[in-house]
């Protein structure tokens, strides 16, 4: 069937994410130095004095004297150091240590991809761990001013728009302990990625997963609210994986109410992980659209519901690395479940949300774009 575009447009700030899209740790210094400079520059570069008159382009680059500039910068901090009265570590001339440091830094400006995230650690459990996207191109990197011990010298790295900071206390044990390792750059395993992009993103699809964000700012959060936002959740979590989607019948159907409070297997239901400290969030996770879909009746609970059935919804979300996108899974998903529902059923439904919004304070990143109903 042909896609007909909607007049009830729904945007979410939900973000459709590469299979191969992937995430970095790049330290800001030893004993994080850098670390206020990296945050205000929006740039990640890595320690490495002297490169400022090396080549642009990759293909122009010779290695081996770009080894012997990491390599001599290593040695004169190394004479600095010994002039301290530090015990000596290390000797002259390009070592195995100036190798990986290279590889670091062409990771870094060659390798890592436009929309690819960069994680910079941070010190102590009350500083925030920032999360950057990549803006440029792999290969488009800048030279970077940076001030060490009152001295300025230049480095070279890349721009990131900043898309989190988040006190350290929130990050889970396995994720501190990878990122407090002493190497400088390195891509992280896919096993953190689902929590970075809950971090950056809130909203996101990666490899079949979609997770969505309800966030509430209520100080308190009775246990009315949890009834209302569990049952308007499991209304929908009931109806998608009912007959009524694929074989609507003509019996007295269920009100979306009783919908709310039907059992359903645990093996059918979306992950639901609720984490209210009052204020807090709701996230959802399904393997499927629905957990987006969710996102987007939030904002029809202002439209018109016999609007949304008749009509349809156009569902638009957004692409890693720039770009809107419709993404058609989810606005099938929306657009069934509101025909299977019918008006009368939607309009309780939107019921429940409104309380959702007005009483328990909840909101989710999505928009309606027109479509809204007349004011009376």
């Amino acid at each position: 069937g042909k896609i007909r575009m909607s007049d009830i447009i729904v945007e979410l700030d939900a973000f459709i994410i590469a299979d191969d899209h992937r995430v970095f740790k790049c330290s800001p210094g030893k004993t994080y130095r850098f670390y206020n400079q990296v945050r205000n520059a929006k740039a990640v570069f890595l320690d490495i004095r002297g490169l400022e008159d090396i080549p642009y382009k990759e293909e122009d680059w010779n290695e081996d004297k770009i080894l012997e500039i990491i390599a001599d910068d290593r040695w004169s901090r190394e004479l600095e150091s010994r002039a301290r009265g530090n015990q000596h570590v290390g000797t002259e001339g390009v070592g195995r240590g100036d190798k990986t440091r290279l590889g670091f830094l062409k990771a870094l400006l060659f390798e890592a991809k436009r929309g690819d995230l960069i994680v910079v650690p941070a010190e102590g459990y009350d500083k925030d761990v920032l999360i950057g996207e990549l803006i440029d191109d792999a290969g488009d990197f800048q030279q970077i001013s940076a001030t060490d011990d009152e001295t300025e010298y230049v480095y070279l790295g890349r721009r990131v728009k900043w898309r989190s900071a988040s006190p350290k206390r929130l990050l889970s044990e396995e994720m501190i302990r990878a990122l407090h390792t002493q190497t400088a750059f390195f891509q992280l395993k896919r096993s953190f990625h689902e929590e970075i992009y809950k971090l950056a993103y809130r909203n996101f699809i990666f490899r079949g997963d979609y997770v969505s964000e309800f966030r509430t700012s209520k100080l308190r959060f009775t246990a009315e609210d949890h009834a209302v936002v569990s049952t308007w959740l499991n209304g929908f979590d009931v109806l998608r994986n009912s007959v009524e989607m694929t074989n609507p019948t003509n019996d007295v159907k269920p009100s979306f109410f009783e919908l709310g409070l039907q059992e359903l297997d645990d093996s059918l239901a979306a992950e639901v992980q609720i984490d209210i400290q009052s204020p807090g969030e709701v996230f959802v996770k399904s393997f499927g659209p629905f957990a987006l879909a969710l996102m987007a009746f939030f904002p029809l609970a202002g439209c018109d519901s016999q609007a949304v059935v008749d009509q349809g919804v156009t569902v638009k979300l957004k692409t890693v690395g720039g770009g809107i996108s419709s993404h058609t899974e989810v606005q099938e998903c929306v657009n069934s479940m509101a025909i299977a529902l019918g008006h009368e059923r939607l309009d309780q439904s939107s019921q429940l949300c409104d309380r959702a919004i007005r009483d328990a304070k909840m909101t989710t990143q999505a928009v309606l774009k027109s479509g809204h109903k007349e004011s009376k």
